[in-house]
């Protein structure tokens, strides 16, 4: 109900109404307007602050997808780092201690990239292109320095590989061992002089089997003193030389495997009775052949590489 306001007029002993001014209407019109002004400002704001507009809920929904892959990323990085960690602890205390090479420097397992090499990802750790490149300059310095072990492991392999692992007259065939490497009295020439190889002596005919694999560089009699000899390259500075042969089973350029018969004991050249003269070479220098004449084979195994070979 709205509520009027009446005054009493003595001039006409009656009660009139009051009527509002101008003056007054618009104050009363601007106070009103001004409380709703201020009533919407608040409520927008309040809106705003507790509901999200469709772009905003869109936005909002993008951030969240982000810092979750974010959060993922930082945990597979983690992981990488822990990865890189226990390969990189191998390389130091294993592979590099087994192939006999010098331990890397942390500068250089960290390619020359501030910081620590530890990595630990946190929800309050924001992923920066220094820990991405971290982890690649890990990745990069491991790969260079497996290829470097790798490279160094089938060097050695093929040293093994190209070694001469046998002693090439059966053992139960061998009668003795009758000058070895070094210094000695010459039988024929009677004076010292530097016997590069050991001399075997066996029965004439005795087989002679191939030390190792490899391809036969010599084979016959060059009037060196020697005889029939047999020189086998094989392969990573490695040769073998077999001399005073009464018989060669193989010819120039010949690919033979371990324990191929490659000729038979006897007394050419400068010899005095039936043996084998027989030197190991190394980048084309003699080394004592001692080392080299495993005898650890059994019979019957010595047997089975006889067979593999011929």
């Amino acid at each position: 109900m709205i509520r009027r306001k009446y005054f009493y007029n003595q001039k006409t002993l009656s009660y009139e109404r009051v009527k509002p001014s101008a003056k007054r209407f618009f104050m009363q019109a601007g106070l009103v307007l001004g409380l709703s002004v201020v009533l919407a400002f608040v409520f927008t704001w309040t809106y705003s602050m507790n509901f999200d507009t469709p772009e905003e809920a869109q936005l909002k929904s993008q951030n969240n997808k982000l810092e979750t892959q974010l959060y993922v990323y930082g945990q597979k990085l983690d992981s990488i780092h822990g990865y890189l960690s226990q390969v990189e602890e191998r390389d130091e205390d294993l592979y590099r201690v087994l192939l006999g090479e010098n331990p890397l420097e942390d500068e250089i397992r960290l390619a020359g990239i501030g910081g620590s090499e530890n990595f630990t990802f946190t929800e309050d750790h924001i992923i920066s292109q220094l820990d991405l490149d971290k982890a690649q300059a890990r990745v990069a310095v491991q790969k260079s320095s497996l290829d470097e072990l790798t490279y160094k492991a089938n060097k050695i392999a093929g040293e093994l590989e190209s070694q001469p692992k046998i002693t090439p007259i059966r053992r139960s065939d061998i009668v003795r061992f009758s000058s070895g490497f070094g210094y000695r009295n010459h039988p024929i020439y009677h004076i010292r002089k530097f016997h590069e190889g050991v001399d075997i002596t066996a029965r004439r005919g005795t087989p002679v089997y191939a030390a190792s694999a490899g391809r036969v560089v010599i084979a016959g009699n060059l009037k060196d003193g020697y005889g029939n000899k047999i020189v086998i390259d094989h392969g990573n500075g490695y040769r073998t030389l077999y001399a005073h042969l009464n018989k060669i089973n193989v010819k120039y350029g010949q690919e033979i495997k371990l324990a191929t018969k490659i000729g038979e004991v006897g007394n050419t050249g400068g010899s005095v009775s039936p043996h084998l003269h027989y030197e190991v070479q190394k980048d084309r220098r003699v080394v004592d052949p001692v080392p080299y004449l495993y005898g650890n084979f059994s019979e019957e195994e010595f047997d089975d590489l006889v067979s593999l070979g011929n």
